[in-house]
């Protein structure tokens, strides 16, 4: 059975550094320089993008700047998600054992099977909802974006634990039309709490989710942290990426090919 890493460090008043973490490791893997590694982590208070969106189409900035609410650009695509400590982040990064080759959709179906897994096992009938959703109650509770490169896998989610709904809606740009394609009128009937149909807490989510992809992804874990190539990395991308307005604000994404 694979033996792959769990990584429990992050900063959660600093969404940048933990964004280029994801990307040190995805990198360091897809180098053969670190292990498979899952990984969790939260952010207080940030919206973060997919790398293709705009800050000031997808964000109320007025909002976000009264709340102190920090904009941040991953390197995935997807849409953009708000993230408090309420929200589990997690994020899988395995070389290609499973014949996904490039098939994004492949690697979406086999990550997402992982978390309805997980989600059962706590007690949750969870279903997926688009491609890269988790649903519950025909709401929302799990966001996905993710890539392939260098015959390495990474996938990572944001599950709505106990999040404050009302500021996510209020910070969010959601064309009203995008809503009502859904057959819904607000951000409200789309996305629903964990905490608001179960009794699950961060805690429990955690260990849920570590179960459900141990299960599907036969691995084990054991605790591990960043080694000096992967520290390395993450600083590099942090000084020179997701630090900057460059990135974050910008239009010009395919310019950051740093490493």
């Amino acid at each position: 059975m694979t033996k792959i890493r769990l990584i429990e460090t992050d900063y959660p008043d600093d969404p940048y550094m933990n964004l280029a973490m994801d990307e040190a490791i995805f990198t360091a893997v897809g180098k053969d320089k670190a292990p498979g590694t899952i990984r969790f982590y939260q952010n207080r208070n940030a919206v973060i993008l997919g790398c293709f969106q705009l800050a000031d189409e997808e964000v109320n900035m007025d909002f976000a700047k009264k709340n102190n609410i920090k904009i941040a650009k991953r390197f995935t695509g997807g849409g953009a998600v708000y993230h408090d400590m309420g929200d589990l982040n997690y994020s899988i990064i395995l070389k290609d054992n499973y014949d996904v080759k490039l098939d994004v959709i492949k690697m979406f179906k086999l990550m997402i099977k992982g978390s309805l897994n997980a989600f059962k096992s706590i007690g949750i009938d969870a279903e997926s909802g688009k491609l890269n959703d988790v649903t519950a109650n025909g709401k929302k509770i799990v966001g996905a974006a993710g890539s392939i490169k260098s015959n390495t896998l990474m996938f990572h989610a944001a599950a709505l634990v106990n999040t404050n709904i009302d500021m996510l809606a209020d910070v969010l740009n959601v064309p009203k039309i995008k809503l009502m394609d859904k057959g819904i009128s607000s951000i409200h009937d789309r996305v629903i709490n964990i905490s608001d149909i179960s009794k699950n807490d961060i805690e429990s989510v955690k260990n849920g989710i570590l179960n459900g992809y141990k299960k599907e992804l036969e691995f084990e874990y054991y605790k591990g942290e960043l080694n000096d190539y992967e520290k390395e990395l993450l600083k590099k991308l942090y000084d020179n990426k997701y630090s900057k307005d460059e990135w974050n604000f910008g239009k010009n994404f395919t310019d950051y090919e740093i490493l």
